[in-house]
C-alpha cells in the first residue's frame, strides 16, 4: 500500500505539480477522491531529486514577489491534499470521462472533491500561507487550447487535443481552416455534459480557500467571485498576514480589487460582527495604501495602522 501511494505521489508530482509550478503541459492523473487525497501526506518527499530541486527554486522565486524568504518548507500533508484536489478538479473538465462516467458518477466525483476540500487544514502560519501560495499561485493561469477545424466537406472540434494530421493535410486544396482558442480554467466545463459551469466554479472557489493567500491575490478575478472565508479572514487577522495580502492585492487593478472586496464585504452576514469589522477595516487599509502609494508616485509602501486598535 505504501509503495503504491508513493508511486501515485511521484506520478502526481511529475504530471501536475511540475507543470503548475514550472510551466508546461499538464496531464491530470487518475482521480484520488476524498480519503486517498487526505492520506497522500504519508509520502512527503519527491523521489526525483532534480525535480525537487527545480521546484524548490521556482517556489522560492515566486514567494519572493511577496516576502524576503530564502527557503520554503517542503510540501506537507495539507499541500499534498490540495494538490490531489486540484488534480480531481481539473479531471472534472475532461470530456473523455463522459464515456466512462455517468452523470451520477460525475456528481460523486464532485462530492468527493468537496468533501476533501472541506477537510484540508488551512496553512498553520504565515510562512505556511506563503509556501502554499508559492505552490498553487498559478492555478488560475491554467488554460486549455481548443481547436475548431473546417474543411470543404465538414468540420470537427477538439477540446484540449491536437487535431489529427489527416484533417489538416492539404490545407489549400481542401480549404482547411483551424480556429484555435485558449480556454481559461473557469470556462473549461462550458458545453460539457455531466457538470455545469456554476457547479465547477463553486468547487473551484472552495478549493481556492485552501490557499488563502492565493485566494486573496486573485480577488480581482472575474470568476468565481471572491468571497471571504474563515481561512482568508484568519490570514488578515494578523499584522504579517495583512501585509502579505496587501502586497498581493497591490499587484492587481485597483478598481477591480475595490469592487471585489466591496462585493465580498456585503456578503458577510451582519450577525458576524467581528468578521465584518475585520473585512471592512482591511478594505479601508487597502484603499488607504493605494492612495498613499499614488501620492508617493507608485513607491513601495503599506498603509500605516493605528497601533492602539490592535
Amino acid at each position: 500500500m505504501a509503495d503504491d501511494l508513493g508511486a501515485r505521489c511521484e506520478e502526481l508530482a511529475h504530471a501536475v505539480l511540475a507543470p503548475l509550478v514550472l510551466g508546461g503541459p499538464m496531464h491530470p492523473v487518475r482521480p484520488f477522491g476524498g480519503r486517498l487525497g487526505l492520506s497522500l501526506g504519508i509520502q512527503r518527499e519527491i523521489v526525483d531529486l532534480d525535480l525537487r530541486s527545480r521546484l524548490d527554486v521556482a517556489r522560492v522565486r515566486r514567494a519572493r514577489l511577496l516576502a524576503p524568504v530564502d527557503t520554503l518548507p517542503a510540501l506537507d500533508e495539507g499541500d499534498w491534499a490540495v494538490l490531489a484536489a486540484f488534480n480531481d478538479l481539473v479531471q472534472l473538465t475532461n470530456q473523455h470521462l463522459v464515456t466512462v462516467f455517468t452523470r451520477r458518477n460525475y456528481a460523486r466525483l464532485l462530492g468527493n472533491l468537496r468533501w476533501l476540500c472541506e477537510r484540508i487544514p488551512a496553512p498553520r502560519d504565515v510562512l505556511g500561507a506563503i509556501a502554499r501560495h508559492a505552490t498553487f499561485g498559478r492555478a488560475l493561469e491554467l488554460v486549455r487550447t481548443d481547436s475548431a477545424v473546417t474543411w470543404w466537406t465538414g468540420s470537427a472540434r477538439f477540446r484540449g487535443e491536437t487535431p489529427p494530421s489527416r484533417l489538416t493535410a492539404w490545407k489549400d486544396l481542401r480549404r482547411v481552416e483551424i480556429d484555435a482558442r485558449r480556454i481559461p480554467l473557469t470556462d473549461m466545463t462550458v458545453g460539457l455534459k455531466g457538470i455545469g459551469v456554476d457547479e465547477f466554479n463553486e468547487a473551484l472557489s472552495l478549493w481556492l480557500t485552501r490557499s488563502p493567500l492565493t485566494d486573496l491575490a486573485e480577488a480581482a478575478r472575474k470568476a468565481p467571485a471572491f468571497s471571504w472565508s474563515a481561512s482568508t479572514l484568519s490570514l488578515i487577522a494578523t499584522s504579517p498576514g495583512r501585509s502579505l495580502a496587501f502586497r498581493a492585492l497591490a499587484r492587481q487593478p485597483a478598481e477591480r480589487v475595490a469592487a471585489a472586496l466591496a462585493r465580498a464585504n456585503a456578503q458577510v452576514p451582519s450577525s458576524l460582527d467581528e468578521a465584518r469589522d475585520l473585512a471592512l477595516a482591511f478594505t479601508k487599509e487597502v484603499a488607504d495604501g493605494r492612495a498613499q502609494r499614488a501620492e508617493q508616485g507608485g513607491a513601495e509602501g503599506e498603509p500605516k495602522r493605528k497601533s492602539s486598535r490592535r
